[in-house]
């Protein structure tokens, strides 16, 4: 500038307090230039003022005039600047936590719907290589109805993923909303001065609060079943139909309170027996109970304690059973005479470490497993003379214990509510709580397996027991029965159906 100019500028208000230097300083560095703090906005309806203050009824700046004709109490409330700065921050802040929550919520929603998308390519192609197998038997009389069925696989692979597409474009949608609101949020709090924050804060924190009042986008694990149900015989041209949804029904039910025979009292766990024989611990009467799948008593097995785990090998039909406070595992010949019984701590250790022995199974490769929940073990036992083996840590308490066709132990803990998919090495590869009517239940029992995942037994309570089917990845598929009594242990049929050990008596299960 000029002098004129310089003596003009320093007469307005404005900027009458700004610092004027010649440039020869400023290259010289003779004068550092600084920035001057900001000054208060000026007022765009009383001239001259600038605005001190910020009513909080209009959520604006106002100036003192303000104060006295267009915002004056009591109709408006207003407060100092600085104050209604540092404290409308504070409430944006506040709200940002919880959306970062959902946000982590949301993320975890869309990597579920990721994998129920890869599970649903692995059970189609599974379905499909049965239904190959199947139409190779007599390809050619049913090679049309195979093309058929494989096209309606292939239907509904079309559909669910285009449902699944569906759920990630809202999911991604969402994400894209939550993360833009939120980077918005930060970075007005971060950057605007005063005025533009307090401009802007009304706006944003309305849709931050719209936000944390939506819900999460749903995800229906059921669109990973499928199953193909095969026809009877090889003799018509039948392949069977796909199950998109499986369906079961009680099919038989016997037993009832007492000792005698078709009589339980606390039916425990549950075995079953080839050919078509169930093995039922009871808890009170101190016995095991053999019988037919259709109810007929065959025989019984007397203990010394209160049995609880029990079940049967492959190759030789014999029966596994731990006892309440025993320190050894019986193994019962098929004609029910005792073959051996086993420790599951090395011969030395035994009466001197404590165990409490809950559970036992028998592993793919005819090994017996039993769970002590003392030490929170599984220990695995050759299953021709119980010698022991190894011996695997795990993170929850074994009261009941099975394994799937992966070799990976199913541990439900019902003092936890907790049901563990571990690994070989006892490693949790996935834990989940199964929840009765949208609440966590108050116990998990009995627990099997089969090709299509994982079934467990729960209850809230008295004649409130459920059994749930989940896939296996422990995602909730189903609830296949409810209203029993105390559903503690259940197990598979040879012939596919589900049995029940249901307090005072025994229930079967068939899908239809």
């Amino acid at each position: 500038m000029c002098s004129a100019c310089i003596k003009m500028h320093l007469r307005f208000a404005s900027s009458s307090d700004h610092e004027v230097a010649p440039l020869e300083d400023i290259r010289e560095r003779k004068v550092t230039v600084t920035k001057k703090h900001q000054r208060h906005a000026k007022c765009p309806i009383h001239e001259g003022e600038v605005t001190r203050f910020f009513c909080k009824t209009c959520e604006t700046l106002i100036c003192r005039d303000c104060t006295v004709i267009d915002h004056c109490k009591p109709e408006h409330s207003y407060i100092d600047r600085n104050l209604a700065t540092s404290t409308y921050k504070q409430s944006l802040a506040e709200l940002v936590p919880p959306l970062e929550n959902t946000m982590t919520e949301l993320q975890k929603s869309q990597e579920r719907v990721s994998k129920i998308k890869e599970d649903l390519g692995v059970a189609v192609k599974r379905v499909m290589t049965e239904v190959k197998d199947r139409a190779a038997e007599i390809r050619a009389q049913v090679t049309a109805q195979e093309n058929r069925i494989l096209d309606d696989i292939e239907n509904i692979q079309t559909d669910r993923e285009q449902k699944l597409a569906e759920c990630e474009k809202t999911m991604g949608l969402a994400a894209e909303r939550f993360q833009y609101s939120l980077d918005t949020a930060r970075e007005v709090t971060k950057t605007e001065s005063d005025s533009d924050f307090l401009s802007l804060y009304a706006t944003i924190s309305k849709d931050l609060k719209l936000l944390a009042d939506q819900s999460m986008p749903k995800v229906d694990h059921r669109l990973a079943f499928l199953k193909f149900k095969q026809s009877e015989g090889i003799g018509g041209i039948s392949l069977g139909e796909v199950v998109t949804e499986g369906k079961w029904e009680l099919c038989r039910e016997f037993g009832k309170k007492g000792r005698g025979p078709g009589e339980f009292n606390v039916a425990w766990d549950i075995a079953a027996r080839q050919p078509d024989e169930i093995a039922v611990t009871e808890y009170y009467n101190k016995r095991v109970v053999i019988c037919s799948i259709d109810g007929n008593q065959k025989s019984t097995i007397p203990m010394q304690g209160c049995p609880l785990g029990i079940a049967a090998t492959r190759n030789d039909n014999r029966l596994v059973v731990v006892e309440e406070g025993a320190s050894h595992v019986k193994v019962f010949n098929s004609d029910n005479t005792l073959a051996y019984k086993f420790p599951t701590v090395p011969p030395s250790e035994v009466g001197k470490t404590t165990v409490n022995l809950q559970s036992v199974a028998v592993k793919n490769d005819g090994t017996i497993a039993v769970g002590d929940v003392a030490r929170m073990v599984l220990t695995v036992h050759s299953p021709t003379d119980g010698e022991l083996l190894h011996t695997i840590p795990v993170k929850i308490k074994p009261y009941f214990l099975a394994f799937d066709s992966n070799d990976r132990a199913i541990i439900s803990d019902y003092t936890s509510q907790t049901v563990d998919i571990a690994g070989g090495n006892g490693t949790t590869k996935r834990t989940f709580k199964p929840t009765i009517n949208g609440q966590p239940v108050c116990n998990c029992y009995g627990v099997c397996t089969d090709s299509s995942g994982i079934y467990v037994a729960m209850s809230n309570g008295w004649n409130t027991g459920h059994i749930h089917h989940y896939d296996p990845q422990g995602g909730f598929l189903q609830c296949i029965a409810q209203g029993l009594y105390y559903s503690w242990g259940i197990t598979f049929t040879s012939g596919g159906q589900l049995a029940v050990a249901d307090w005072t008596s025994v229930k079967m299960y068939h899908q239809v």
